[in-house]
């Protein structure tokens, strides 16, 4: 069993694991704010590594040698502007490299302390007490809070896109409140999502969601994620009998880590032509008003976009649909005909689809999976997608 030192070390290591991976994403990425009016992401990552290396040399170092602290109160605003001016004028490479560097020789340092050395009570230079499992903890803490408002913002983003992705037929923005409809085909595109504020009485707002989709002969569904406002909805919703439904996990991948596919016969449109809703209507057991509803629905999108026949032998065995924005595609409607799983045809498909996005200058991919669906994950586990949040459903009964 890890000591308490071992496991606060472990922890404090979570942030070279999240800056590795953090490397990954492009400029834009890096400059863009983490929530509003605050820094971003290469601010923050410039914050982390100057406290790092003023904590190690003023502190961690001296503990070492035996030296007298000399880590003190400073002017907080100060010390963090002249972190953001240097996080904006060096490259992303550099940060991530500082950052990985400062924080291993914490670690390995700390690591290194003799039991007596890392356990006994300093004074700094201001006469304050400090203490080396202290500091672990105060600042896996102050990781962690900033690891979630870049998590946060990265994960809203995907949620933008994953509503761009696949397209309702209309959309009624309602106080904050997405009410989407497409004729009744797929709970992504007939749900109410509850992301973007809220003013109005609850009780009402509800009802009158309620209202509308019952006039259009659609059950009332909330589609519930991290970001839902009010927080307290599903609660609601829960007591109000509303059901809980296809739990659903966001995956993501970097594509410059996936292999080239393998399998050659394969069809990419940029439109749905009539052979792919053909066979997305057999594969998903379709019925014709759904097949046009599809159509409608991925007519309008202005994304560029990609339909995917995979054939063998000449015979189409799976189907699928990409969409790229903002250097991302995300993955729609994978299917293989039940006739051919289990050999391989699915994975194929999704290397064509994610081959043709890196073609088109994507750099990252997400898809949407339920979590129940234990092939399908087993799939994009393989491929190397990790997970990022998930989320469901509530249907009213």
């Amino acid at each position: 069993m890890a000591t308490e030192k071992e496991q606060l070390l472990c922890n404090f290591g979570e942030w070279i694991t999240f800056i590795t991976d953090l490397a990954h994403y492009n400029e834009r990425f890096w400059n863009q704010s983490v929530a509003l009016g605050k820094w971003s992401v290469r601010e923050v990552a410039a914050h982390i590594l100057r406290w790092d290396e003023y904590f190690y040399e003023e502190a961690i170092l001296k503990v070492q040698a035996g030296l007298p602290l000399t880590v003190k109160h400073l002017h907080y605003d100060e010390f963090n502007e002249k972190a953001k001016t240097y996080g904006k004028s060096t490259s992303i490479v550099e940060l991530v490299r500082e950052a990985i560097s400062i924080r291993e020789r914490i670690i390995d340092t700390i690591a290194h302390l003799t039991d007596e050395q890392y356990g006994a009570a300093y004074v700094d230079a201001d006469g304050h007490a400090f203490e080396a499992g202290q500091y672990l903890k105060d600042f896996i803490w102050h990781d962690r809070h900033h690891l979630e408002q870049i998590k946060r913002m990265l994960h809203f983003r995907i949620e933008e896109m994953s509503l761009n992705g696949w397209p309702a037929l209309q959309t009624v923005v309602y106080d904050g409140w997405l009410l989407r409809l497409a004729e009744g085909y797929t709970k992504r595109s007939n749900s109410i999502n509850p992301v973007f504020g809220h003013t109005l009485g609850l009780d009402a707002k509800i009802r009158s969601c309620e209202e509308l989709y019952e006039c259009k002969g659609v059950r009332s569904v909330f589609k519930i994620t991290p970001f839902i406002q009010p927080t307290s909805l599903d609660e609601e919703l829960a007591s109000r009998g509303y059901e809980l439904i296809d739990r659903t996990i966001v995956m993501t991948i970097h594509l410059s880590e996936i292999p080239s596919p393998s399998h050659a016969d394969i069809w990419l449109e940029q439109e749905a032509t009539e052979s792919w809703l053909d066979a997305a209507m057999v594969f998903n057991q379709l019925s014709d008003e759904q097949r046009s509803t599809t159509r409608k629905m991925l007519e309008q999108s202005p994304l560029v976009k990609c339909c995917a026949i995979l054939h063998d032998n000449g015979i189409p065995v799976a189907c699928g649909y990409g969409v790229i924005e903002d250097g991302w595609i995300g993955l729609y409607d994978i299917v293989t005909d039940p006739n051919y799983r289990n050999r391989g045809f699915g994975e194929q498909l999704v290397l064509h689809l994610l081959q043709w996005g890196k073609e088109r200058g994507a750099t990252e991919g997400y898809l949407l999976v339920v979590k129940d669906n234990a092939a399908a994950n087993r799939l994009y586990d393989k491929i190397g997608y990790v997970p990022q949040y998930e989320y469901w459903y509530r249907a009213k009964k």
